[in-house]
């Protein structure tokens, strides 16, 4: 089992697909923003996680599935969820309903924003689930964001990956985090193999 975990893409589309074709990963994680002006399709198992700045519409309607807030196993045993958004320190506080109470909807601005059930959703389904812990944990936002200290300390992800300016690879507690460059940077992709775990 190979899983080939990319940085954010920002309508890097050929490199994104080059990177896809050269590691013939068994699953693709990407970690936005993607920033895609038009539908993408591959023909692997895809998943994403929503960044800034993103065309939701479009993301939608191509053939990856979001990571958010659901937990994931594959054939092999491997287990893995994310949290697709960004912080926003207002709607954090809210579910999506007590949001469109309070504002009437959910403007343009805030629909890429992480809620509070968001988290509360992905922690509920990890206890009921059963794991000890995931093997990863994939986000769309700095990992120092308030917002998702308790989803880490419940999962308590082996690893824990992340969109950053610079890639960073530390462990803290029993979490290895590692902040991946941008795609088209050499450090914007990680190989994680599930018998052992390179960094590429």
């Amino acid at each position: 089992m190979e899983i080939l975990i990319l940085g954010p893409v920002k309508e890097n589309v050929e490199r994104f697909k080059g990177l896809v074709e050269v590691s013939q990963p068994d699953i693709v994680i990407t970690i936005g923003p993607h920033q895609f002006k038009s539908l993408i399709r591959l023909d692997k198992t895809w998943f994403y996680c929503r960044g800034k700045s993103e065309n939701l519409e479009i993301l939608k309607k191509s053939s990856g599935s979001d990571l958010l807030s659901r937990l994931f196993k594959t054939k092999d045993g491997l287990t893995f969820s994310g949290i697709s958004g960004v912080y926003n320190p207002s709607t954090a506080k809210f579910t999506r309903d007590e949001w469109i109470k309070i504002r009437g909807k959910i403007e343009k601005a805030k629909q890429n924003a992480i809620f509070r059930e968001d988290i509360l959703l992905l922690i509920e389904l990890f206890k009921r689930s059963g794991l000890d812990r995931l093997d990863f944990l994939v986000i769309g936002d700095s990992p120092q964001k308030p917002i998702f200290n308790e989803i880490i300390k419940v999962t308590r992800p082996r690893y824990l990956f992340y969109p950053s300016g610079t890639y960073k690879k530390e462990k803290i507690g029993d979490t290895i985090f590692v902040g991946l460059e941008d795609v088209n940077s050499p450090r914007g992709k990680y190989i994680f193999r599930f018998d052992r775990i390179d960094s590429q």
